[in-house]
């Protein structure tokens, strides 16, 4: 997965690698179900100047005891 902004500051998590357009990313797939937007206050390192991060998303089950 890897996290990209925009252009217009939006951060985004894409399930591929995207392509930087002219002021966005893209998934090279098309865009339904290829990413997530993500709360601007994250990752505040990534710019549109970036290139795009590459992530590993962890989840952490609980079982009840």
């Amino acid at each position: 997965m890897f996290i990209t902004r925009d252009n217009n500051n939006d951060l985004y998590l894409f399930n591929e690698l995207p392509n930087r357009g002219n002021e966005c990313w893209w998934a090279p797939s098309g865009v339904d179900g290829t990413y997530l937007r993500l709360d601007k206050s994250l990752y505040p390192d990534v710019t549109w100047d970036s290139l795009p991060l590459k992530v590993e998303i962890t989840v952490a089950i609980q079982t009840a005891e």
